[in-house]
């Protein structure tokens, strides 16, 4: 039984390299934040593996084998707080350009059916991530194929504000049309569809209800305290009708006919309830096209592509 009993507790023990380790634990915590020299030496006090042999020159022969081994540290000095300060090291992640694109997909695989607020969570974790591989392609491809684009959470959170509510605000806004453009509007609300986060708001400039892409808000210039706006948060669809004779069409009691001829009718909608909106529009099917405005019909696109990929994915699990 001793004889057991020895070969057991020999098994439990291992050696390791404490110089090598008492490395890796200072690398750690400079990576992590700059670190004076008596935070080091606690640190390394607290572990029970580089305890044992500790001094002040001993830490200073770790730093030494760090930066012989490549990496870039400031020496402390009276403007850093007198902290040792990790500027770069040769350490990284190395991923091919196949495991990169299966982690693309896994990523919009995890954001499909999720709320927007974890998919922000999502694309933290996955861009601390890639930064590891230092590589600034990667980096790029991954930042830019993110869901919900490439959305600033602070200006996010600016318009979750209540504060902003009836307030008129100025953005920045990069405009696919026009470039970047100084705007002034009016917030109702944020609308997550199609893995993107819009801004339903009134539009000053053009005198009109719409959807502005949040990822496209580089920033918010001023905010109107002094005045308070009460706008009307609805708007109108104009869309045209082919193939039903109008005698047959009925009419919801927010629609108007506006003209029509022998073959066609143009319908005006002031649309309140965009869900039930686009219900009664699709039931329409094939008889039917958007007028105005541009965003409702970009919406009614991106939802019909929606549609028609779960009914792809269905057909392809069967």
């Amino acid at each position: 039984m001793d004889k057991i009993q020895s070969l057991k507790e020999k098994k439990k023990k291992f050696w390791i390299s404490s110089t090598g380790y008492r490395a890796l634990i200072i690398l750690k915590a400079l990576i992590n934040k700059p670190c004076s020299l008596d935070e080091l030496t606690e640190l390394l006090k607290a572990n029970n593996v580089t305890n044992k042999s500790l001094s002040k020159d001993t830490l200073r022969i770790t730093l030494n084998t760090l930066k012989q081994a490549g990496c870039l540290i400031k020496r402390p000095n009276k403007n850093n707080g007198y902290k040792y300060e990790i500027i770069s090291h040769p350490f990284g992640l190395f991923i091919t350009d196949f495991e990169l694109n299966a982690l693309i997909l896994l990523r919009d695989k995890l954001a499909e059916d999720s709320p927007w607020q974890y998919i922000i969570k999502i694309n933290s974790f996955f861009n601390k991530f890639i930064n590891l591989t230092k590589n600034p392609i990667q980096i790029e491809t991954i930042h830019n194929t993110q869901p919900l684009g490439n959305i600033d959470e602070n200006i996010m959170n600016e318009f979750f504000n209540t504060k902003y509510q009836g307030k008129k605000i100025g953005i920045i806004y990069n405009s696919s049309k026009n470039g970047e453009e100084n705007l002034d509007i009016l917030p109702f609300k944020i609308i997550y569809e199609n893995k993107r986060i819009y801004l339903w708001c009134y539009l000053f400039k053009y005198h009109t209800n719409t959807m502005l892409n949040l990822s496209n808000i580089i920033k918010v210039t001023y905010v109107n305290i002094a005045e308070k706006y009460d706008f009307n948060n609805s708007y109108d669809v104009f869309y045209k009708v082919t193939n039903i004779p109008l005698r047959d069409f009925e009419l919801k009691d927010y629609e108007e006919i506006t003209e029509s001829n022998e073959n066609s009718f143009v319908v005006k909608a002031n649309v309140t309830n965009e869900f039930w909106f686009i219900q009664r529009i699709l039931q329409l099917g094939t008889n039917f096209k958007i007028i105005s405005p541009d965003f409702f019909r970009q919406k009614l696109i991106n939802k019909i592509k929606l549609i028609q990929k779960r009914y792809e994915n269905n057909a392809q699990t069967r």
